[in-house]
C-alpha cells in the first residue's frame, strides 16, 4: 500500500496540473518575495547606510506582512484545489483505500509539491537578489552596487516558515478527509451552498459597519487622529464588506428571481439559477476580491506618492545646507555659530539669514474673529495656525517692500474664512490687511513644520514684531529663531560633517546656563540622504506588497472562474442537449459572470475614494504636502489597476467558456 500512494501521489500531481499551476506559481511568487525580503532585512550591508536602522526596521514590518500574505494565498490556493478533488478522493475510498491511505497520498504529494515549489521559489529569489538589492539602492539615490548578497539563514528562515505553512496545510488536509465518509467527499464538490440566515440582519449590521469606517475615514480632522482611527476604519470596512457581499448578493439575486419578466428569459433564468446555487461562497469570494484590490490600489498609490514627494519635502524641512533653530537665546549668537563652523571647515558662505518670528494656534474663530489659547493651553487641537515675520525678515527673504503701519499686516493666508478679507481680529485686536500675498514666501527661507500637521496654516507679516507680541501678554506665543546658510561644499563633504555638526552645537548648548534655552541643526544633505534612503524604502516595500496582494486577487479569481466552470460544465451539457444553441450558451456565461464579477472592483474603488481623505492626512506626516501630485498618482494606479483586473477577468472567463463548452 505504501508503494501505491507513493505512485498516486505523484500521477494525481501530474493528472491535477491544470489545478495545480496556479498554486505552484503562486507558492514561487510567495517564496521568492519572502526570500528577497528576509534577505533584504538581514543584509548588514543595509545597516551601514545612514538611517540603515530605520529600513531595516520598515523592511522587517514588511517581511511579517508578506508572510503573513503568503500563508493566506496559500491556504486558499490549497482549499480550493482539495474541494475541487475531493470527488476524486471519495471514488478512491469507495474503491477500497482507509482514510489513512487518503491521507498518507495527500501528504505525499503536498511533500513533493512544496520540495518542488519552495525549492524553486528559493532559486528565483537567489538568482535576482543582488539586482533587488542594486534596484533598492537606486530608490535610496545612492550608489548602485552589484555585491554577494547570498545568506545562508535566509534560505533556513524560508525553508522554516514555509515548512510550517505547507505543514499546516497538510493538518486540514487531514482533517478535512478524517471527518467525511467516502459518498459525502464524493458529493461535496456538487452539493450548492446553504441558504443563508439572517439575510436583512446582515445586510443591517453590514452598512451599519460600512458606514461607520467611511464616517471616521471623512471627518478626521488631522493627521494623528488619522493615525489612531486609521486602523478601526479598516476592520470595519472589511466587516461591513464580508457583511454586506453574503447578505447583499443574496437579496440582490432573490430580487432578480421575484422579477418575472427579467427571470423568466432563457438565459436570466440559467444564470441567476446557477448564481443562487452557490451564492455563499460567491459572496466571500467576491468580497475577498475587494479587499485584495482595495490593499493593492492603497499600497501602490501611498507608495508611489511617498516615493515622488521626497525631494519637495526635503527643501519644506530643510531649507539650508546648515541650519539651526534656537529657543531663548539672541540672533547674533546664531548668526556667529554658523560663521564659526564655516570658518573652522574652511568653506564659503554662499547665501545666510538669520530671523525671529513666531507661531500661535487659534481656539475659536467666528469668521475674521480670531480668539488665541491661553498661555499654558499646550495639549490641544488648533482651528488654525499662524506664523508672524516681521516686515523687515520679510524684506530680506523676499526681496520686496512693504510699506506697513500701526495695525496693518500682510497675509498668507490658507485658512477658507480668511481669503479675501481686508481685516481680522485677534483677542479684540483689529489689523487691516494692506497686503495678501498669493505665494508661500518663506519656501527655502524658514522650514514650515505646519503643513505637515494641518492644510490650514497662515503668515502674518506686522511692521514691528516685538510690538506685536506686546499686544498678547496673556496668549500661548511661541517665539523662535533660525538662522541657515547654503556653503559651496558638495553633499558628500556636508554629509561627512554632519555628526561634527551636532557636536559642535551640542557644545554650545552646553556653555548655556538659561533654563530653557537651546539650539538644534539641520543639515539638508544629511537630512535628503536620510529621507531617500527611507522614502525610497517605503516605495520598494509598496511595490512588493502590491505584487503579493495582485498575486492573491488573480489567484482568487482564477480559481472562483474555474471551480465554477467544472461545477457548471454538466449542467451546460444538459442545457445544450435539450436545445439551447452556442450563442445562448455564451450569452448566459457573460451574464452570470458579469452580473456580479465587476462588484468588487466597484466596491474597491468606493473604499478607496472614502479612504482617500485620511489616507491624505497619513501621507502628510510622511511628507506627502503636493496635494495635486498624490490625486494624479492615485488616478493613475486606479487607471493602470482596472486595465489589469479587466485583463484578468477576459483570460479567466475565457478558461471557464472553454470548460463548460467542452
Amino acid at each position: 500500500m505504501f508503494r501505491l500512494t507513493n505512485k498516486l501521489a505523484i500521477s494525481n500531481l501530474i493528472k491535477n496540473r491544470k489545478l495545480y499551476y496556479p498554486f505552484a506559481l503562486a507558492v514561487i511568487l510567495a517564496v521568492t518575495i519572502s526570500y528577497l525580503f528576509y534577505s533584504l532585512t538581514f543584509n548588514p550591508k543595509i545597516a551601514e547606510i545612514r538611517g540603515g536602522s530605520t529600513i531595516q526596521a520598515t523592511l522587517g514590518f514588511g517581511m511579517f506582512v508578506v508572510t503573513l500574505a503568503s500563508a493566506i494565498i496559500v491556504l486558499y490556493a490549497n482549499s480550493f484545489v482539495m474541494k475541487n478533488r475531493s470527488k476524486e478522493l471519495g471514488i478512491y475510498g469507495m474503491l477500497g483505500l482507509e482514510k489513512r491511505h487518503l491521507i498518507s497520498m495527500t501528504f505525499k504529494e503536498l511533500v513533493i509539491f512544496g520540495i518542488l515549489t519552495v525549492g524553486a521559489g528559493i532559486g528565483v529569489g537567489a538568482l535576482f537578489d543582488k539586482l533587488i538589492f542594486a534596484f533598492l539602492l537606486k530608490l535610496m539615490k545612492l550608489k548602485v552596487e552589484m555585491v554577494a548578497t547570498f545568506q545562508m539563514k535566509v534560505v533556513i528562515t524560508v525553508l522554516v516558515v514555509f515548512g510550517l505553512i505547507f505543514l499546516g496545510l497538510m493538518f486540514l488536509n487531514a482533517l478535512r478527509i478524517a471527518r467525511m465518509n467516502a459518498l459525502q467527499l464524493s458529493r461535496e464538490k456538487a452539493s450548492g451552498e446553504k441558504k443563508g440566515r439572517f439575510l436583512l440582519l446582515q445586510t443591517i449590521l453590514g452598512s451599519i459597519s460600512l458606514g461607520i469606517g467611511y464616517y471616521l475615514a471623512l471627518t478626521v480632522k488631522d493627521p494623528l487622529t488619522a493615525l489612531t482611527t486609521f486602523f478601526l476604519a479598516v476592520l470595519l470596512v472589511i466587516f461591513g464588506t464580508y457583511l454586506l457581499f453574503n447578505a447583499g448578493v443574496t437579496v440582490f439575486l432573490q430580487i432578480l428571481k421575484k422579477n418575472k419578466k427579467y427571470y423568466y428569459q432563457p438565459n436570466n433564468l440559467i444564470s441567476v439559477s446557477n448564481l443562487i446555487f452557490r451564492m455563499k461562497k460567491n459572496a466571500v469570494g467576491l468580497a475577498t476580491i475587494a479587499i485584495l484590490s482595495t490593499m493593492v490600489l492603497v499600497t501602490m498609490s501611498a507608495a508611489t506618492s511617498i516615493f515622488n514627494a521626497s525631494e519637495s519635502f526635503k527643501k519644506v524641512m530643510n531649507p539650508h545646507d546648515f541650519g539651526i533653530t534656537g529657543q531663548n537665546v539672541e540672533k547674533e549668537d546664531l548668526n556667529k555659530l554658523l560663521s564659526q563652523f564655516a570658518s573652522d571647515k574652511g568653506y564659503s558662505v554662499k547665501e545666510k539669514e538669520v530671523l525671529r518670528y513666531s507661531n500661535f494656534g487659534v481656539a475659536n474663530q467666528e469668521g475674521t474673529k480670531l480668539t488665541l489659547f491661553e498661555k499654558g493651553q499646550n495639549r490641544v487641537q488648533p482651528k488654525t495656525v499662524f506664523m508672524v515675520f516681521d516686515q523687515k525678515d520679510y524684506e530680506n527673504m523676499t526681496g520686496q517692500k512693504l510699506s506697513l503701519s500701526g495695525n496693518e499686516v500682510g497675509l498668507y493666508a490658507k485658512n477658507n474664512g480668511l481669503k479675501g478679507q481686508k481685516e481680522l481680529t485677534l483677542n479684540n485686536h483689529q489689523f487691516s490687511v494692506k497686503d495678501e500675498f498669493n505665494k508661500d514666501f518663506i519656501l527655502n527661507h524658514v522650514p514650515n513644520q505646519f503643513n505637515i500637521l494641518t492644510t490650514d496654516y497662515n503668515y502674518l507679516v506686522v511692521p514691528d514684531l516685538q510690538a506685536f507680541l506686546e499686544q498678547f501678554p496673556d496668549s500661548a506665543i511661541y517665539n523662535q529663531l533660525y538662522g541657515g546658510m547654503n556653503v559651496n561644499a558638495s553633499e558628500e563633504e556636508q554629509i561627512k560633517v554632519a555628526e561634527e555638526y551636532e557636536n559642535y552645537l551640542n557644545q554650545f548648548n552646553a556653555e548655556l546656563n538659561t533654563e530653557g534655552s537651546y539650539v538644534y541643526g539641520s543639515n539638508l544633505a544629511d537630512a535628503s540622504t536620510q529621507m531617500s534612503v527611507l522614502f525610497g524604502g517605503v516605495f520598494f516595500i509598496g511595490i512588493f506588497l502590491s505584487i503579493i496582494f495582485m498575486v492573491g486577487t488573480v489567484l482568487v479569481i482564477y480559481y472562483k472562474q474555474i471551480s465554477e466552470g467544472y461545477e457548471d460544465r454538466e449542467r451546460f451539457v444538459i442545457l445544450q442537449k435539450v436545445g439551447l444553441d452556442q450563442k445562448q450558451i455564451k450569452q448566459t456565461i457573460n451574464k452570470q459572470v458579469l452580473t456580479v464579477f465587476f462588484l468588487p472592483l466597484i466596491f474597491a474603488f468606493l473604499h478607496l475614494a472614502f479612504a482617500y481623505h485620511m489616507l491624505s492626512l497619513i501621507l502628510k506626516v510622511i511628507g506627502v504636502i503636493d496635494t495635486a501630485m498624490m490625486l494624479t498618482v492615485t488616478l493613475s494606479i486606479c487607471g493602470i489597476f482596472a486595465l489589469i483586473y479587466v485583463l484578468i477577468f477576459m483570460i479567466t472567463s475565457r478558461s471557464y467558456r472553454r470548460i463548460v463548452q467542452m
